[in-house]
């Protein structure tokens, strides 16, 4: 999606950060595909250190309140989760231009983006990064709820009654086992189940990873947390990975491992539930702010399916 720079701001709304960093914008960037919302993302350098802005306004209220919820549960963070540090947030109406909300994080200088030519070393810290997660217990807070009871679990179901007419279009392997992957999705409630953290929209772009090895990464856009098994957001992210260019994630897999305790068909489970979420999303009418997002499922639809028939065998 295009992003918005500094200068794309309102006015009003620069003075207001400017005011909140303490001190004046030097010099900006934008930080491309760097975030799960849609508007600004910048990347901006001040007298004062560095700092990562993001900020949304006209965009509807959806994407609204999704951004107000991280800044709600960004506080709520256990001090071990790799989240950045929260500076400030604004949330108010600036005449004749409605709503913004904007929020400021502290921006280490420590961290890099991950290599989109996946050195060995970048694969490995990625899965490094990832399982960390998994590792933190979840807070007792509502915020962080069980992904068992939040995350849609019934979309081959939903296919199956349906029979929608872009189904083909992702893979002829589906005809006929609709039904048999709605019956394997049926037991995600245990598997998926669990007191682990969970990020819940891990993405390659928002895996910042250290540049020594005694330094820690650092993971961006805690939009929405959760509690679940330890290997939930390391799977999803291989198909993240996958589509990116990176290495088919069943490799991976077998390179680096699982948690200690893994049961390997509630890994099947949850493929099998995130293919079966992003073949129905990517066949849903786009948002209209954000357009490109059905694009991305379906490209996350296929890697999911072709993993799920290499876990199966059939």
């Amino acid at each position: 999606m295009r992003r918005s720079g500094w200068n794309d701001l309102p006015p009003a709304l620069r003075a207001r950060i400017n005011h909140l960093l303490g001190a004046r914008v030097i010099a900006s960037s934008v930080s491309g595909d760097s975030g799960v919302l849609p508007g600004a993302q910048i990347q901006v350098q001040t007298s004062q250190g560095n700092a990562f802005v993001k900020a949304l306004g006209a965009a509807g209220q959806g994407p609204l309140d999704l951004l107000r919820q991280e800044i709600a549960l960004n506080p709520l963070l256990p001090p071990e989760a790799p989240g950045p540090e929260l500076l400030w947030s604004v949330d108010e109406e600036l005449p004749g231009l409605g709503s913004w909300v904007a929020v400021g994080y502290r921006m280490r200088s420590t961290v890099r983006p991950i290599d989109l030519s996946w050195p060995e070393d970048d694969v490995a810290a990625l899965v490094r990064a990832v399982r960390s997660i998994g590792e933190i217990q979840a807070p007792d807070d509502p915020m962080f709820l069980p992904e068992e009871k939040t995350f849609p679990t019934d979309a081959w179901e939903t296919l199956a009654d349906r029979r929608p007419a872009g189904l083909a279009k992702h893979s002829p392997w589906l005809a006929g086992r609709l039904e048999g992957l709605a019956e394997i999705a049926t037991h995600a409630p245990e598997a998926i189940a669990g007191t682990g953290l969970q990020h819940g929209l891990l993405r390659v772009q928002n895996v910042l990873l250290p540049l020594a090895p005694d330094e820690a990464p650092l993971v961006t856009d805690w939009i929405r947390g959760g509690a679940g098994a330890p290997f939930l957001d390391l799977v999803a992210m291989l198909l993240h990975v996958r589509v990116h260019g990176g290495p088919p994630p069943e490799a991976t897999l077998r390179r680096y491992g699982l948690p200690p305790g893994t049961d390997q068909d509630a890994v099947t489970c949850w493929i099998a539930v995130l293919a079966g979420h992003y073949v129905r999303s990517s066949l849903e009418p786009p948002p209209p702010e954000m357009p490109e997002v059905r694009a991305a499922e379906h490209r996350l639809a296929r890697a999911a399916v072709a993993w799920l028939q290499t876990r199966l065998g059939y």
